[in-house]
């Protein structure tokens, strides 16, 4: 009896048995042009993707309003007295992240002097963009009426506020040392003062929106410093005014005016 010998096809030379290896490679030569495929679909419709939210942003990125807010009437396109960078200030949508960004520029750009030297903190929180005012700049000891130097720092700053939509809120903060006065008989009592009076100073001689403004007092509860020395208390002793973010944003667009 003769031994049977496999026979080899013609087209692959492969032997009889192995002819499973042709299928295999098929196989795998199809996965792989399929999970290329798939990752092509991918990266095409993300570009895709992000072209489309650029044509969105840039269509709502048009001006809704021109120096001032859409629920405020009577503003003046150009508040008196508002530097040149800030004239013609355009309010467009924009995100949250982007508009507190530029609020804080706008911010150190008329205040810049007063941060370099270290009478006025700037701080970004939880809560919003913070604004660290002392008592020694705005405030005599004991006492809740603003000092009249501090005004020229408040109207720049009511400029600034003028031109965002966004919510404000002040608050009043003392060192541990009790007073007890007819007027004030405790640092709750001070503190809360204290925030009220720029609120009042706000709304009475800017014309800010009352409904964007809130004023609050923690006494000695929040303090930034220890209250063993001077120098602990003196930074304890301040407003903090708090410009809040925003859910669905409107920015100034910042350029020099004509």
């Amino acid at each position: 009896m003769r031994p049977r010998h496999t026979q080899k096809t013609k087209s692959s030379g492969l032997t009889g048995h192995e002819r499973w290896l042709v299928s295999y490679a098929d196989f795998v030569t199809l996965l792989l042009a399929f999970f290329v495929t798939m990752y092509a679909v991918t990266r095409l419709d993300s570009e895709k993707l992000t072209v489309a939210q650029q044509s969105i942003n840039r269509a709502l990125n048009a001006p809704v309003f021109l120096g001032g807010f859409p629920s405020e009437a009577g503003l003046n396109k150009n508040p008196a007295g508002l530097s040149g960078d800030l004239v013609g200030a355009t309010l467009v949508r924009t995100p949250p992240a982007s508009q507190m960004e530029e609020v804080t520029k706008a911010v150190q750009g008329e205040l810049q002097d007063k941060i370099d030297n270290g009478e006025l903190k700037l701080l970004h929180t939880g809560k919003g963009l913070v604004l660290r005012l002392p008592e020694f700049l705005f405030f005599d000891s004991g006492q809740a009426t603003i000092r009249p130097e501090a005004r020229p720092l408040l109207d720049k700053l009511a400029k600034i506020l003028q031109l965002i939509p966004n919510n404000i809120v002040i608050e009043g903060h003392t060192d541990n040392r009790p007073i007890h006065t007819p007027q004030f008989p405790s640092n709750w009592e001070l503190s809360t003062a204290r925030a009220a009076a720029l609120v009042r100073y706000f709304i009475e001689e800017h014309h800010l929106d009352p409904a964007r403004l809130a004023a609050a007092g923690y006494g000695e509860y929040h303090p930034v410093a220890s209250n063993d020395d001077d120098q602990g208390r003196q930074a304890n002793r301040r407003v903090e005014l708090i410009i809040r973010p925003m859910e669905k944003s409107i920015k100034p667009q910042l350029t020099a005016g004509k």
